[in-house]
């Protein structure tokens, strides 16, 4: 009886997920969720003796007799905060000073090896001063023979050409890179999106330093086709459209890290004074994480207003049993469950007050398997959180479920004239 009971719980946390992304997939890659579980997460200060006269490039890579890249971070400036993960391994680190900026280690530029100390994914979350193997990484003012750093194949350069056509590479909204079929894998599949290179920030148009930039971040299950009506009645003599997508599959956390990534490297690229940030369901969860990094680490966030809509900002109930079973299930979903490590440690940090917040959330879904008032997939006391509703500078509702609501033009309207209303408090962009 008790297993029956585990069974239907399980099976409910599964049609919830499905009920907060566009769409649903069996799940087929137990092997990917485990694999993600069990992630390692590696973090620290990386800095150079002097000031830099490029970015630091920071590496994590399987040790073995071949070694391999898995995963690297930019730093665009003389120190800054490293954040690296992967799946479980034996790794390395190696961070050199890129003099010539085309993220590729060769001799001559100073550079260091370096042995960090595994952390859990949930650590990316955690204050810098909180984490357990915080590691500081000192790059020399000058080359060393001493420093062999090894010898990457082909898969280094598909690591940095993954990142710079994921890092503001130009994109159309109808294209083939967000069909439902590379949403599906996101979910279910993180790990194969990532490595077929999926994920980045897109700019919709190419970028033009006299408007704001306007970061869209989709919920679980979702893409950048969920904006597309919000996008149409974008003001483009103001704003400019541009679109995270994130395999959804992912912890939070880590999708966050992404988000952070992406956004450091195109302010060091562009260095766009400000921005707006408007996220769907659990990707106001995602937002909030990207935001915490930045403030963690001491840098003023490129940001003057964020807007959240129907953000679960407790979590989700049926996620409490969506770990129990033979099938593992996202781990986004496990991040979602009530008083997960994640949630409780993403309001710790205070919002920087320059930044403006708007809450938006939707009343007229109904669904059975969600408790007390709801928008059809996630409950308005998750959503309209006491906490979260004290933060905020407007609160707004409105009659649609959780899916149209982003299709509702009292919606769009009201977020526009938040969105205007927010940029005429700044000065003039140059």
């Amino acid at each position: 009886m008790a297993t029956e009971a585990l069974s239907h719980a399980l099976r409910i946390a599964l049609m919830m997920l499905c009920a907060m992304a566009s769409g649903c997939g069996l799940l087929q890659a137990d092997q990917q969720m485990r694999r993600l579980g069990d992630a390692m997460y590696f973090t620290g200060v990386a800095e150079t003796e002097k000031e830099a006269r490029g970015p630091i490039v920071v590496v994590l890579y399987r040790l073995g007799t071949a070694p391999e890249p898995v995963f690297l971070d930019v730093i665009p400036r003389s120190r800054g905060v490293y954040h690296l993960a992967g799946p479980p391994g034996s790794y390395g680190i190696l961070a050199f000073e890129d003099v010539n900026r085309d993220m590729v280690y060769e001799a001559g530029e100073p550079a260091v090896l370096y042995e960090g100390t595994a952390l859990s994914i949930d650590a990316v979350n955690d204050p810098p001063t909180a984490a357990q193997g915080l590691g500081r990484i000192r790059i020399p003012a000058t080359a060393t023979a001493k420093i062999l750093p090894p010898v990457f194949d082909e898969a280094y350069a598909a690591l940095v050409r993954r990142r710079n056509e994921g890092f503001g590479a130009q994109a159309a909204i109808d294209e083939g890179r967000f069909a439902p079929g590379r949403v599906r894998e996101g979910l279910f599949q993180p790990l194969r999106f990532i490595e077929e290179g999926r994920a980045g920030l897109f700019m919709l148009e190419p970028y033009d330093p006299k408007r704001i930039p306007v970061i869209f971040v989709h919920g679980a299950g979702g893409s950048p086709r969920d904006w597309e009506f919000v996008i149409d009645k974008l003001d483009r003599t103001r704003f400019q459209p541009w679109v995270f997508f994130y395999p959804s599959g992912f912890s939070i956390g880590l999708s966050a890290l992404f988000l952070n990534n992406a956004v450091d490297e195109l302010h060091y690229r562009y260095a766009f004074p400000t921005s707006v940030v408007v996220a769907h369901s659990m990707g106001g969860l995602v937002a909030r994480g990207a935001l915490n990094i930045i403030v963690r680490e001491g840098r003023a966030p490129p940001v003057h207003h964020v807007v959240t809509i129907s953000t679960p900002w407790l979590g989700h109930s049926a996620a409490r049993w969506a770990d129990i079973g033979p099938t593992r299930v996202p781990g986004s979903w496990l991040d979602m469950a009530p008083d997960s490590p994640y949630l409780s440690e993403l309001m710790v940090v205070p919002r920087p007050s320059a930044i403006r917040y708007t809450l938006f959330f939707g009343f007229g879904g109904r669904s059975r398997f969600v408790s007390g008032n709801n928008d059809g997939a996630v409950s308005l006391d998750s959503v309209l959180a006491p906490d979260i509703q004290s933060r905020a500078d407007v609160v707004f509702g409105f009659d649609e479920d959780h899916v149209s609501i982003l299709r509702s033009s009292e919606m769009v309207d009201k977020l526009m004239q938040r969105m205007r209303d927010e940029a005429n408090r700044l000065p003039a962009l140059p």
